[in-house]
């Protein structure tokens, strides 16, 4: 089997993720560096809870990775005291990596190399649990769009600072896939922007416009400000000679999926990523309505397929369209009505903006470059690696 370069001259044997709940946008990250360590010939191993709305996100993840579940209970401090006893579990005591008896089948003679902690709760527990069993491997945080990170830096750093006895950022390094992270991070060990892939059904699936005008939406986390955003567009665009439609792919709230159905949007929950590329292919435009606090996946997926994208201007939607460019940020409705009606007259401006868009993401989110930009990520917070401040994009 063909392996990718290890981060050192020594490559780990055994990789720990932390999770907690594997989200649309915490999968859309763990999924490919899951393969990508495992063509390093590294095992690795999952620690999450066992939510049954997010287990179809286990298949994203390498098949030869190890899964470490913690129950799902509706009690906070019982559903996040569980995941801390998983993570002691399968961090066990000690370095080298010494598994307890319950996870020993998983790991046998291996030495645990890496902890890679994703999310802040999930990190925070993590760090504890590694602190606990005395791991002196590398630790890696990425936050995914953490509520509290989302926070401005005056408000977040100082809750960072609360949380340094346990996350150490002086020694723990931090790989982030969103632009405006790396300021807060920027007084960390390393930190390096590694933006989520998207996969190759996306860039592989063939454009099938609908007969008529047909504009696609929809998110992987339930939103309602979205849901009610778009059903308000479906009606204000509503017009039988137009013959315009709407359809959202993905999860939504029974409340939402209400509103919508009385809007006339089509809802599709899908969940495989050939099912959504196959339900963007058909649509003319892509609206993006916000509501997500993480990497806008399907919005990703979206210019990946080469749709004409209409966003929200939102933090997290510049990060990826260049307005006029391979998209439309609009601060308004008004807005968004203005560039989908434009586009739906304008055959030759979707064709271009949709290039345009499918050429940005072929060059940022393409799997083998994420799978290099991963690697030296994680080179960098190495402690063999000779430079190990700094940021790199």
């Amino acid at each position: 089997m063909q392996r990718d370069a290890p981060w050192s001259t020594n490559p780990p044997d055994v990789v720990v993720h932390v999770v907690g709940h594997i989200t649309a946008a915490v999968g859309s990250f763990l999924g490919p560096t899951s393969h990508t360590l495992a063509r390093c010939g590294m095992r690795q191993v999952v620690v999450l809870i066992d939510e049954a709305r997010h287990r179809h996100q286990l298949l994203n993840l390498h098949e030869s990775a190890e899964l470490v579940l913690a129950p799902a209970s509706r009690n906070p401090f019982m559903r996040w005291s569980g995941l801390l006893l998983a993570c002691s579990q399968a961090m066990g005591r000690g370095s080298p990596f010494h598994a307890s008896p319950l996870h020993a089948s998983h790991f046998h003679a291996g030495h645990l190399h890496a902890v890679h902690l994703h999310g802040l709760l999930p990190s925070l527990l993590g760090a504890m649990a590694a602190r606990g069993a005395g791991v002196t491997a590398p630790i890696f945080f990425s936050p995914h769009g953490s509520r509290l990170l989302m926070l401005t830096r005056p408000l977040a750093r100082p809750l960072l600072w609360l949380a340094a006895p346990l996350l150490r950022p002086w020694r723990v390094a931090a790989i982030v896939n969103m632009a405006q992270e790396v300021g807060t991070l920027a007084q960390w060990k390393s930190v390096q922007l590694v933006e989520s892939p998207v996969a190759a059904d996306f860039f592989n699936v063939a454009r099938n416009e609908a007969r008529h005008p047909l504009v696609v939406t929809g998110g992987r986390v339930p939103s309602a400000r979205a849901a009610e955003l778009i059903a308000q567009l479906a009606v204000l665009l509503g017009d039988d000679a137009l013959r315009l439609s709407f359809n959202w792919i993905g999860e939504v709230d029974p409340v939402s999926e209400r509103r919508l159905s009385a809007a006339g949007v089509a809802v599709f929950d899908v969940e495989l990523s050939a099912q959504i590329a196959q339900r963007l292919a058909a649509g003319w435009i892509y609206a993006d309505a916000g509501g997500t606090r993480g990497f806008p996946v399907l919005l990703s997926e979206a210019m990946a397929v080469g749709l004409p994208c209409v966003a929200v201007d939102s933090t997290q939607n510049r990060q990826l369209i260049r307005h006029g460019e391979t998209g439309f940020l609009c601060a308004t409705e008004r807005e968004m009505l203005e560039c989908i009606a434009r586009l739906i007259d304008d055959e030759a401006l979707r064709v271009r903006i949709g290039q345009a868009a499918r050429d940005e993401a072929s060059s940022r989110f393409g799997e083998s470059g994420f799978s290099s930009r991963l690697l030296a990520a994680y080179a960098a917070g190495s402690p063999r690696h000779a430079s190990s401040q700094g940021v790199t994009t």
